[in-house]
């Protein structure tokens, strides 16, 4: 089926010949029949796992069982589909999982980027959804509300979408409004012609001027 499409495909008779060929190198996806001759597709997923952690396995078998789909996953594979194969199933399940590991490898990349120059660091769902949402908007011309309680890290998640924007070259100017006077806010944001009231001995440009083309963060 899939030597029909632009996918570069390997076949093996056996466990036993297909883990041989690991050695020399890991696919990204495998397709495991749970009936093999010599050591059976479950043996399989788990040697396999252990050589090279980083393939996504999809078990196949024509006498499936739900304990035997059990223990594939606990095994590590990904999906498990039952024959006859249908070519619109393998398809769909092949995209879908080649579309997860794309999502995998910008994530990584972009959380190395935002460890190396933000200090954004951790694994959990909760930062993966963060990084998620910060891809998501940075292209964007959106404004964008950020909360958590103090520390947590909003300034960082701010400069980090800044710096994946196209506005990174421009500049990423931070205001703490709850450190400005009510009666400054208004000069502070769009700044002041000089003697505009007590104290304004020169002409000044506020925020919005000084983030012209780039990010304002309040």
């Amino acid at each position: 089926i899939l030597r029909s499409t632009s996918y570069r495909v390997r076949s093996f008779e056996s466990g036993e010949s297909f883990l041989e060929a690991l050695e020399d190198e890991a696919p990204e996806v495998v397709f495991l029949d749970v009936l093999l001759p010599g050591i059976n597709g479950i043996e399989t997923l788990k040697q396999l796992k252990t050589i090279a952690p980083q393939t996504d396995v999809v078990m196949i078998s024509g006498h499936a069982n739900l304990a035997t789909a059990v223990e594939a996953t606990r095994a590590g594979a990904y999906d498990f589909l039952e024959k006859p194969l249908q070519k619109e199933k393998i398809l769909l399940t092949l995209q879908r999982l080649l579309e997860r590991r794309s999502l995998e490898i910008r994530y990584s990349t972009l959380q190395a980027s935002l460890e190396e120059q933000y200090r954004i660091i951790g694994e959990s769902p909760q930062i993966r959804e963060v990084l998620r949402k910060i891809e998501k908007v940075a292209p964007t011309d959106s404004k964008v509300l950020i909360t958590g309680e103090s520390g947590v890290g909003k300034e960082l998640v701010a400069y980090a979408i800044h710096q994946h924007s196209l506005r990174a070259t421009a500049p990423f100017i931070k205001m703490n409004c709850a450190a400005i006077p009510e009666d400054l806010i208004e000069s502070e944001l769009f700044g002041n012609e000089k003697g505009a009231f007590t104290g304004a001995g020169e002409k000044r440009e506020g925020k919005f001027m000084q983030a012209h083309s780039g990010t304002l963060f309040l």
